[in-house]
């Protein structure tokens, strides 16, 4: 009786060794799996983290380049912050484009491209109206309650914006070769030659909060010219 019960334990033994032995092996599988899948996954994240913060440093360079130009212009406090970016072909972007509004395209000497800052109607005109007040207090502004956008608003911020723009492009590596070769303000989208037909588009939207001047505005430029920063 003592035999067999001696028997019986050592079976249940066995038994008990050979569960714990299952288990055991299979934990180490498991653990080594997860260890492979938790470095790919790691590694795979730190890339994405990594890039994510490359376009949010470079994103955060653009909204301190033009915070700087704008606080000589808007009065108070103001904030801009940045919305998803596009990427659309030469032809889709002439269908985004939101109707009349103000655009000014620069083409660049040695690349050829054609980038294009966009300003809303309500951002574009807000400015002309706080500089117009600014360089003649005592006139009548001329730029409040446009029915429509007008060129007349060039005259007054043609310059300034060819100024912002100088500042935006001084971001991309000399290397790239950004010189600007002319520049046109226009109301509706159009391009100045056929050679850009092939280039996607990037387009960086950016929101402006002020007491007195807020609304939407854009830069566009070439896809490839991504890369560089």
């Amino acid at each position: 009786m003592q035999s067999q019960g001696s028997d019986k334990e050592n079976y249940s033994e066995e038994i008990y060794q050979h569960m714990i032995e299952e288990v055991f092996n299979f934990t180490e599988v498991e653990k080594t799996l997860e260890t492979k899948n938790f470095l790919g996954a790691g590694f795979s994240n730190q890339i994405l983290q990594e890039t994510v913060s490359i376009n949010n440093f470079f994103s955060q360079k653009l909204i301190n380049t033009m915070t700087a130009q704008f606080q000589s212009i808007l009065p108070g406090a103001f904030r801009i912050t940045t919305n998803p970016e596009q990427c659309l072909s030469c032809a889709n972007l002439q269908s985004w484009s939101p109707g009349r509004s103000y655009y000014s395209l620069f083409e660049m000497k040695h690349t050829k491209s054609i980038w294009i800052l966009h300003l809303s109607r309500s951002v574009g005109e807000g400015i002309a109206s706080l500089v117009n007040k600014r360089n003649t207090p005592h006139n009548k502004n001329a730029f409040i309650g446009l029915r429509e956008a007008d060129s007349l608003i060039y005259l007054e911020i043609g310059e300034l914006l060819r100024g912002f723009f100088k500042s935006i492009i001084e971001l991309w590596p000399e290397s790239e070769k950004l010189n600007v070769s002319r520049c046109r303000h226009i109301l509706q989208l159009v391009f100045l030659n056929n050679s850009i037909q092939e280039d996607e588009y990037v387009i960086i939207s950016f929101q402006l909060d002020n007491r007195e001047c807020s609304g939407e505005f854009h830069l566009v430029f070439p896809q490839r010219h991504l890369l560089s920063v």
